[in-house]
C-alpha cells in the first residue's frame, strides 16, 4: 500500500490543515502518515490563534518516520516560520517521494498564517507548488497569473496555480503552459485547497503525469465540493 505524508498545520474543526489531507489521502487508497507544524485556534467561521510546533519536535517526528516506512508521496501545507522550512528540507533533499507544497500565507478569511521567506526558501526541493492566485503573486513579487507563474518556475519543477480565483481554471507551468478546469463554484469551501494538492500528490505518486494529476485531482476537489457539509456558523466544509 503506497503512503502519504502530511506535514502541515492542525484544524481541531477538522475542514482543512492535517485532518482534510488525512481523509483525502484514504479516500484515493494511501495510507495517510502526518506531522503537525502548527497548532491553530479555528472553527468554520475564522482562526484566531496560530501556535507554531517547536522544530525539533517536528524534526524527530519525520526522522522516526522515515527510518521506518517508505514515503511515497508527501504534501507541505502551513509552514509558520524559516526554520520549520530548513528542518523539513533536510528530508526532502534525501526521500524519493513525491514532493508537493502548498503554501497557506492567509486563510480564507483574511488572517496571516504562513510565513512567505519559509516557502520561498523550501520550494526548490519539492516538485510542485500548487499557489493560489493571490499567494502566487506574493510569492514571486508579480502582478499577473502568467508573470508569477514564470518567476516560481525558475525555483521548482513544477508550477500549479489553482483556479479558485481564476475561474476554476487551474494555470500549469511545467516544460511548457497549459490550463486545466472543471465545473467550478464560486461558493467559499473551508478547506478545498489542502483537500487538492493532497489529491495532486497523491495521483502524482499514483499516475507519474502531472497533467493527469492535475485532471484528477481538479475532479476529485469537485466531487468532495459536491459533498460539501455545513458543520458550524461559517463556511461550509470540503468532504472529501
Amino acid at each position: 500500500m503506497k503512503t502519504f505524508l502530511t506535514i502541515a498545520g492542525l484544524d481541531p474543526c477538522g475542514g482543512a490543515g492535517v485532518v482534510a489531507d488525512i481523509k483525502t489521502a484514504k479516500s484515493i487508497g494511501f495510507f495517510p502518515l502526518c506531522v503537525v507544524t502548527t497548532l491553530t485556534v479555528q472553527n468554520t467561521s475564522g482562526v484566531y490563534g496560530i501556535y507554531p510546533v517547536d522544530p525539533e519536535v517536528i524534526e524527530e517526528q519525520i526522522k522516526k518516520i522515515v527510518e521506518d516506512l517508505e514515503i511515497d508521496a508527501i504534501k507541505i501545507g502551513l509552514l509558520p516560520n524559516l526554520k520549520v522550512s530548513e528542518v523539513i528540507a533536510t528530508f526532502l533533499k534525501e526521500l524519493d517521494a513525491v514532493k508537493v507544497l502548498d503554501p497557506v500565507i492567509y486563510s480564507g478569511t483574511g488572517t496571516k498564517m504562513g510565513s512567505e521567506d519559509a516557502y520561498r526558501m523550501l520550494m526548490r526541493y519539492v516538485d510542485v507548488i500548487t499557489p493560489n492566485l493571490t499567494e502566487a503573486k506574493i510569492l514571486s513579487s508579480k502582478n499577473s497569473v502568467f508573470e508569477a507563474g514564470e518567476e516560481l518556475k525558475k525555483h521548482v519543477k513544477a508550477v500549479v496555480i489553482t483556479g479558485g480565483e481564476l475561474g476554476g481554471k487551474d494555470h500549469i507551468f511545467e516544460s511548457n503552459f497549459y490550463t486545466v478546469e472543471a465545473e467550478f463554484s464560486n461558493i467559499t469551501i473551508h478547506g478545498t485547497g489542502c483537500v487538492y494538492s493532497s489529491a495532486l500528490a497523491c495521483y502524482l505518486a499514483e499516475r507519474g503525469n502531472l497533467e493527469d494529476a492535475v485532471r484528477l485531482a481538479r475532479l476529485f476537489v469537485l466531487e468532495s465540493v459536491k459533498k460539501s457539509v455545513i458543520l458550524g456558523k461559517g463556511y461550509p466544509c470540503v468532504n472529501p
